[in-house]
């Protein structure tokens, strides 16, 4: 085993402030095997950082980068240290502004938002100081379907002209979940940042089997399967006998076309019900669905919760029977996802729960799940009808399905093995 001491020092490039308490765990969970003072993060939320698995951090606050476009002499990115209690009213403002825009979704918003960041003055001597001094041996750069973190990304590569990782964890190249003029035109500008970044990288990592697949056809890489990772020890699978009537739990986004799948699982709940209620449905999302579609997921034995931490994330996922997997069913949405691998399919299955599956079948979560038989799968509105009956007349499917699930994260994302293939990989492209 690698000690923690001989480890680089390796810089990340992100959007999220690391939090024990935010939904955005991917990279830090990745990197909870490194040595925290070899660790520094440069990221683009108003949040502030709340983990020890990293001890340095630079925030470029999109706030800040918004009125620098008007008054250019602010000061644009600070160094900034844990801050374990407490939300400051800047850090509600842009969670408000996100949700807003989210639910009115926009078509001109993407480009706008590249716009604010084009004309913003973040290049500061208080970044360029920080990556300096911080002086890592190796990059790790997440792609983003964003285009200013490709510019904020290029920019501390050509500073540091060190090697970089990076990381594809979704379809943020191809077109294929482009809608409209307006975003092939968005799609085009991000490629133009991708594209240069992943072919230039020293290794590529991507998150499942269809991505490499499909990246290593796009830049000529031989990348790297890398996810979350799990610890098992002293783990095992426990049995689990659901109640009569069974407790559906989903927690997640609901954007990209997942609040109208959900609205469709709760509409079959509710028909299923109309002789008695034997289904229940619970769905817990920082993100607010329209009017419509709200109407439909808090109506009757389905329910509506709105945003919790993640400790209560864990909690009400070990109180259900079932634990519901969503993609959008429709249109270009159904694309968005077809490369994958949210870190909620790796907790749903460590958590040893059955998994209720909706989605098409080449995207990439339903081609895993399939693989491995480790969920109840639906492709359509038909077979969301049909897996809830078939779950109700045969209960024995919960504890069967959930040990599936549990058996096979523990084959493929058990934490030794990933954490072995993740320092070897870094390793060997500093090389």
């Amino acid at each position: 085993m690698v000690i923690k001491d001989n480890l680089p020092k390796v810089l990340i490039v992100g959007i999220n402030a690391w939090r024990e308490d935010g939904t955005a765990h991917t990279l830090m969970d990745i990197f909870r095997c490194w040595n925290p003072d070899k660790l520094a993060l440069v990221y683009s939320r108003a949040d502030m950082p709340d983990t020890t698995v990293c001890n340095h951090y630079f925030q470029i606050s999109e706030t800040q980068v918004m009125r620098s476009v008007l008054r250019p002499w602010i000061r644009v990115g600070k160094e900034v240290q844990r801050q374990p209690v407490g939300t400051p009213a800047d850090v509600e403002a842009e969670h408000e502004r996100y949700a807003r825009a989210h639910k009115k979704a926009s078509p001109w918003m993407p480009l706008a938002r590249e716009m604010v960041w084009k004309l913003g003055h973040w290049k500061t001597k208080a970044l360029k100081t920080f990556v300096k001094n911080f002086d890592p041996d190796i990059l790790f750069i997440p792609i983003y379907p964003v285009v200013y973190m490709g510019w904020i990304q290029k920019y501390i590569i050509n500073l540091t002209g060190k090697p970089t990782v990076c990381y594809l964890a979704d379809d943020n190249y191809s077109y294929d979940s482009c809608k409209g003029i307006l975003q092939y035109i968005h799609r085009y500008w991000l490629r133009r940042q991708v594209g240069p970044i992943a072919r230039k990288s020293n290794q590529m990592f991507v998150i499942v089997d269809k991505e490499k697949e499909d990246t290593d056809r796009c830049f000529g890489t031989d990348s790297v399967i890398l996810t979350k990772s799990i610890d098992f020890i002293g783990k095992t699978y426990e049995h689990h006998t659901p109640d009569i009537s069974l407790k559906f739990v989903y927690t997640g986004s609901l954007l990209i076309g997942r609040d109208k799948t959900l609205a469709l699982l709760a509409d079959a709940i509710n028909q299923i019900n109309s002789g008695g209620e034997r289904v229940e449905l619970y769905v817990y999302s920082q993100t607010e669905p329209s009017d419509d579609i709200l109407r439909r997921i808090n109506n009757g034995a389905s329910h509506f919760c709105g945003r919790i931490g993640r400790d209560e994330v864990l909690k009400v996922q070990k109180e259900a029977d079932v634990v519901v997997f969503a993609e959008a069913l429709e249109g270009k949405d159904a694309n968005v996802a077809k490369l994958s691998f949210s870190t909620k399919i790796t907790d749903y299955l460590s958590s040893g729960k059955c998994i209720l599956a909706i989605g098409r079948e080449y995207i990439a979560p339903i081609d895993y799940f399939n693989r491995y038989d480790a969920a109840i799968i639906a492709h359509s509105e038909n077979e969301i009808h049909e897996a809830v009956i078939k779950l109700i007349n045969n209960p024995e499917l919960v504890d069967s399905y959930g040990e599936k699930a549990f058996n096979t994260a523990k084959r493929n994302h058990e934490r030794d093995l990933l954490n072995k293939r993740f320092v070897t990989t870094m390793l060997k492209a500093i090389e």
